[in-house]
């Protein structure tokens, strides 16, 4: 149901994207009195793109044993050339609900799952997946017609680091068995490189805020267990991991053009 729910949110978003891109191109030649304003088409241009990103992923490999659908909150900046060719990096925060190894508190919980508090009262934990991801890109833009330089397919790929772990949420003051420093023992944190790709479609209005470009995401990430004990399994977790995510990645874009955009010509 949630799968479903994110795909019909994707396809809202797609439409209102597409809308937006057919109504700037209307309006390319509009009349002035008896007067027909022909434009020049948009040269290609130096350009500052500030992008706030959104993306749904789905877990698999190794990620999809531990965790569920999670989320991805973060920024791009990137530097458009005249070739169209871009260079940026972003960073992102992503969290999840959905914890698969949701065990590993069991050895320090009673038969009903919950931890005996200071007060010898009964305590909840709740699990969340917690994590970070940083990315060098570069990419290129593949315009589908000359009239419009930055609109057409995105192509982006990207190296980086990635970490997650499984968030703990507690009040130490209640549950000093899994404060800061024991918490560390059940939380697996892992880290390492990741690498990505990106295809989509872009459009970059000049004078409107419509700039905005979509998309499929995917992740894949060499990571392996940073911490030196795990109080669950009671050994180190050493094995590699490959974690990977496939993804749909929307992003709202800010240019900021660094040259004249086009020029005017009347013709009566």
């Amino acid at each position: 149901m949630k799968t479903r729910s994110t795909l019909t949110y994707f396809s809202i978003l797609c439409l209102v994207f597409f809308t937006a891109i057919h109504s700037t191109y209307a309006q390319d030649q509009p009349s002035v009195g008896k007067a027909t304003v022909a434009k020049q088409p948009y040269e290609p241009s130096n350009a500052f793109l500030i992008s706030p990103i959104y993306t749904a992923q789905w877990p698999m490999g190794n990620m999809a044993d531990r965790f569920g659908f999670n989320n991805l909150f973060g920024l791009q900046l990137m530097y458009k050339m005249k070739k169209n060719w871009i260079i940026g990096v972003e960073g992102s925060f992503l969290f999840g609900t959905k914890l698969r190894e949701n065990y590993v508190i069991d050895n320090i919980t009673t038969s009903s799952g919950q931890l005996i508090g200071q007060q010898n009262e009964l305590v909840g934990v709740k699990s969340q997946e917690f994590g970070c991801n940083v990315k060098f890109n570069v990419g290129k833009i593949i315009p589908f017609s000359h009239k419009y330089p930055d609109a057409g397919l995105l192509l982006l790929t990207g190296i980086g680091f990635l970490q997650h772990k499984i968030g703990l949420n507690v009040r130490e003051d209640l549950l000093p068995q899994l404060d800061k420093t024991y918490r560390k023992g059940y939380d697996r944190m892992s880290n390492g490189p990741v690498i990505s790709q990106f295809i989509g479609g872009v459009f970059m209005a000049r004078k409107k805020f419509v700039s905005a470009y979509a998309g499929i995401q995917f992740d894949m990430g060499f990571t392996e267990n940073r911490r030196a004990y795990d109080f669950y399994l009671q050994r180190k977790l050493s094995e590699k991991r490959l974690d990977m995510f496939i993804g749909i990645r929307v992003g709202w874009i800010l240019p900021i053009f660094l040259q004249a955009s086009e020029k005017e010509y009347y013709y009566y």
